[in-house]
């Protein structure tokens, strides 16, 4: 694996896992670079953590290191025969499904280090759309509840005798 191709600057390698073990299907592993080890990129897939990442050109953005993870990562993965859109919308889109992002080195990733990973982050699942060429997928951290609201009923001094009263003082 000595030939990894990098096509970002920094030669960094973004790895991601779409977990759908909790729908009953297989996880999904992708990676942003490839071996090119076969006639087309596809073919070269990546070995790294005792797995093999499928080498996909996905963007991601939005990503927050360290503190709370508040903002909401978007991912844009080519899906050119609609099959991950197809298989997300049997799981109803798999809404709560985690997704790890790793960031590595790509010396790590080609010395088979399996420490490589300096960055990891790890997101749920929020919604997903395609239009058969792209799959655009929306994550949330796992206190973010944009369904559930907390409480889930409007809180009164019958429910709560001690509401408020610490305004009056």
């Amino acid at each position: 694996m000595s030939n990894l191709h990098k096509s970002t600057f920094n030669q960094l390698v973004e790895f991601l896992e779409i977990d759908l073990t909790a729908f009953g299907d297989q996880p999904y592993y992708f990676c942003n670079s490839s071996t090119y080890a076969g006639a087309t990129p596809v073919q070269g897939l990546v070995a790294w953590d005792n797995r093999q990442w499928v080498p996909v050109p996905f963007v991601s953005s939005g990503w927050q290191d360290g503190g709370e993870n508040l903002v909401r990562p978007s991912i844009s993965i080519p899906d050119v025969n609609g099959q991950l859109y197809v298989t997300l919308r049997q799981y109803e889109f798999a809404t709560g499904a985690p997704v790890t992002r790793y960031q590595a080195l790509y010396q790590d990733v080609v010395s088979g280090n399996p420490y490589a990973a300096f960055s990891e982050a790890r997101y749920l699942l929020n919604s997903a759309s395609g239009n058969g060429r792209q799959l655009d997928i929306e994550l949330a951290t796992h206190v973010d509840f944009q369904i559930a609201k907390i409480p889930s009923f409007k809180m009164t001094r019958e429910h709560y005798p001690g509401l408020g009263s610490q305004l009056l003082r």
